[in-house]
């Protein structure tokens, strides 16, 4: 038994002369015996059926379109038309190519649309880029989170476009979405700093709990060669004060740019503090590896703002001091009193005593370097290293004594006093896309355009960021009773008929 199934589309327009109607058909599906292979509809026969429907609803929009905008706004008179030119239009659902009319500037002197031009064409003013934005957002979203070539080759399998999408379209696409934002950023005032004094802070509400941003470095391979520096930070809010039991939390937010290339980074830092609600007088724990680069982004970002050393790069230093004094020294007793030493040291920190940490590791390098003097050949090298490493650890703890907390009290009052978060945060912002498995090389400028618009994707905020472009971009759909209703107030055009598809 051979089943025949005809899909017609129906279209409908309120006139001036009352409802008109028009049906076509669009595809006709044939099935025989059922097999797995041909139940319900196969990929190509849905993507037939999508094109041929989007090619009727297209030139239906365009008809009616055309017929409104033919009268001048000022005066009311229909322009005339000087011709036609050809416009070409990529949408999610395949290529549009339109008839565009090019309508002359009306005789009034006063035309809107037409400005000083001579002439101009409605359709092409209202469609600058030739792709639709919910292409734009594929292209945009599946860049971001995989490489370009691999997000064109995703588009093309599952989407029924007439030619493979190009890996450069994605990566262009992407870069003018995330610039876009950019400037966004960059005209928005910048948010002044607080001015007031300790009496304005306490008449303010209650603040929520207390919020956490840790903040990390990466690196990615530029195209000579050589790697550049990105820095990653993740928002942990705290808890709700006024929220109900029920309600769900705010959830953690995550930001990335390139040092190099960000001229405002702390500005990123402070739109993600705004974006979650945060108030001059809630507390929030900067925490980060105590880099200069870092150092610098966290200062002055609000009153009542602390800057913690986080405590996983402290031991992960120690840890490294410790695995270099154990095959350094010949003499047993010298290996073994230093390592005490340096558990010594991890004990000053634990409890936030920084200048005595300061002075124990300046005395540890020292015994390194006295020890070197008595040394030679490969044990003299060794404790040359042993040396160094021990200034450099000295100085480290110096440059960021004031970031030093009582690790332990912290701890066992239950809060944060490690960026654990933030490691799992560059991984998935930075290693993911730009190094593991990966052999891109990138720029300082197209490794941060993509980081802004995978930030935007894993946070959830890209639909938000097309919607400050075009208003209409994936509002929810009206109920069932006012799509009935609904009407554009658009005349229907004349009757436009693309061949029915026949699928067997």
């Amino acid at each position: 038994m051979t089943m025949r199934f005809t899909l017609t589309l129906t279209a409908e327009a309120d006139g001036g002369a009352g409802r008109a109607t028009e049906r076509s058909v669009v595809a006709v599906i044939e099935r025989d015996v059922l097999v797995p292979e041909t139940l319900g509809l196969t990929l190509a026969e849905a993507k037939e059926v999508l094109g041929r429907v989007q090619e009727a609803v297209a030139a239906n929009q365009v008809a009616a379109h055309a017929g409104a905008s033919r009268r001048c706004a000022a005066c009311g008179i229909a322009r005339r038309v000087r011709g036609h030119c050809p416009l070409t239009c990529r949408t999610a659902f395949g290529t549009v190519r339109i008839a565009a009319e090019r309508l002359r500037r009306c005789a009034c002197g006063a035309d809107p649309a037409a400005g000083n031009r001579a002439s101009f064409s409605p359709l092409a003013d209202l469609l600058p880029e030739r792709t639709t934005p919910e292409l734009l957002y594929l292209e945009t979203r599946w860049g971001s989170l995989v490489s370009y070539g691999m997000a064109a080759r995703l588009l093309g399998d599952v989407l029924p476009l007439e030619r493979p999408i190009a890996p450069e379209q994605v990566r262009r696409h992407l870069h003018a979405v995330a610039a876009r934002e950019e400037d966004a950023l960059r005209n928005r005032p910048d948010g002044a700093p607080w001015t007031g004094c300790q009496r304005d802070l306490d008449a303010l509400p209650a603040p929520d709990g207390p919020a956490y941003v840790g903040v990390d470095g990466g690196f990615v391979r530029d195209r000579a060669g050589s790697w550049f520096e990105v820095i990653a930070g993740k928002y942990v809010p705290g808890f709700r004060r006024d929220a109900s039991e029920d309600a769900a939390p705010r959830p953690a937010k995550c930001f990335a740019f390139v040092q190099a290339h960000d001229d405002r980074p702390r500005r990123r830092l402070t739109e993600v503090l705004a974006s979650q609600g945060h108030t001059p007088n809630q507390r929030v724990v900067l925490m980060s590896d105590g880099g200069d680069s870092v150092r610098r982004l966290l200062a002055h970002v609000g009153p009542e703002a602390e800057h913690v050393l986080d405590w996983f790069h402290v031991t992960m230093r120690l840890t490294v001091l410790a695995q270099m004094t154990k095959g350094t020294c010949p003499d047993r007793g010298w290996t073994e009193a230093r390592l005490r030493d340096l558990e010594r040291l991890k004990w000053l920190l634990w409890h936030g005593h920084a200048r005595h940490a300061v002075e124990a590791a300046s005395g540890f390098a020292d015994d390194a370097w006295g020890m070197e003097g008595d040394a030679e050949g490969e044990a003299k090298a060794k404790l040359g290293r042993l040396h160094r490493a021990g200034e450099e650890f000295a100085t480290y703890l110096r440059n960021n004594a004031g970031q030093i907390i009582d690790y332990g009290e912290r701890h066992r009052a239950g809060e944060r006093i490690s960026t654990g978060f933030v490691e799992s945060a560059v991984n998935q912002i930075v290693s993911k896309r730009f190094s593991k498995r990966q052999s891109m090389r990138w720029t300082q400028r197209g490794a941060h355009l993509t980081l802004q618009a995978r930030t935007r994707v894993l946070n959830g905020e890209l639909e938000d960021a097309f919607r400050r472009r075009w208003p209409a971009f994936r509002l929810s759909p009206p109920p069932a009773s006012a799509a009935e209703n609904c009407s554009f107030g658009l005349p229907l055009p004349p009757t436009v008929t693309p061949p029915p598809a026949h699928v067997s």
